[in-house]
């Protein structure tokens, strides 16, 4: 088992991409502590994902009050006494365009896609190099890397989380480790959400090389590689796992 007997705290862990890390880290041998904002999602995915293993703990709040994640990452640490590999993946998308958008919702989308990993990663790096070792793998977007109308804002959020992971392993190192994972299109309740019809998930699907759009475990099996010791020299990493969207042209194709 790659994770055998680490402890795992994954944010955004009821749905999509983040709950597919929590089932691969069980199946893996972790604990895994999950969080979310909906207590009805976090329950639904407790209830399926304690089927694979008991070593489930759900903490319900919102990632965008500092408090309260702190509150809930010292409360691992209490308990445990460590925490070996931390996920940033809640997300939050606020969309319009640039000369639209007001404001308040365009910081929206800094609060849990940027603000909210600094306060994690201020938290528990310390921590981590106290104890001498940690991986942490910060989930972002290839949004972050393109530039797409009607998401600046959020595309401005995820390409500020791959240089603050840049930045984080830096200081991190050299036994603390922080890597970034950035999905294309996942078949999550957003992705479904901004596509409804079927006719307009086949139109993306087409735009990628690999003609389909990703799983989410697809995207886990990564993120459980770079938190695993069969990482142990990557660090400061961006891997991109968008089924090669990012690396095509498309001049004329």
């Amino acid at each position: 088992m790659l994770l055998n007997k680490k402890i795992v705290y994954i944010t955004g862990g009821s749905s999509g991409i983040g709950r597919a890390c929590a089932k691969l880290c069980l199946e893996n041998g972790a604990k895994v502590i999950i969080t979310g904002r909906n207590i009805k999602k976090l329950e639904e995915a407790k209830k399926n994902l304690s089927k694979i293993s008991a070593n489930l703990e759900t903490h319900q709040f919102d990632i965008a009050n500092t408090d309260e994640f702190r509150s809930s990452l010292n409360t691992v640490y209490e308990s445990y006494g460590k925490i070996d590999g931390l996920v940033n993946n809640a997300p939050s998308i606020h969309s319009g365009m640039i000369k639209d958008i007001d404001f308040d919702a365009w910081r929206t989308n800094f609060k849990a896609n940027l603000d909210a990993v600094f306060i994690s990663l201020n938290t528990v790096i310390p921590k981590m190099i106290e104890s001498g070792s940690g991986s942490i793998v910060n989930i972002s977007s290839v949004v972050g890397l393109r530039g797409s109308s009607y998401m600046a804002g959020y595309g401005a959020a995820k390409a500020g989380l791959i240089n603050l992971t840049k930045s984080a392993a830096i200081e991190a190192a050299p036994n603390v480790r922080v890597n970034c994972v950035i999905p294309g299109a996942v078949m999550t309740d957003a992705l479904k959400k901004a596509m409804p019809t079927d006719e307009m998930i086949d139109a993306t699907a087409k735009t990628i090389p690999l003609k389909r759009i990703a799983s989410p475990d697809e995207v886990a099996h990564p993120v459980v590689f770079l938190l695993s010791d069969k990482s142990t020299f990557i660090t400061g990493a961006d891997l991109v796992v968008d089924g090669g969207k990012t690396a095509d042209l498309n001049a004329g194709n």
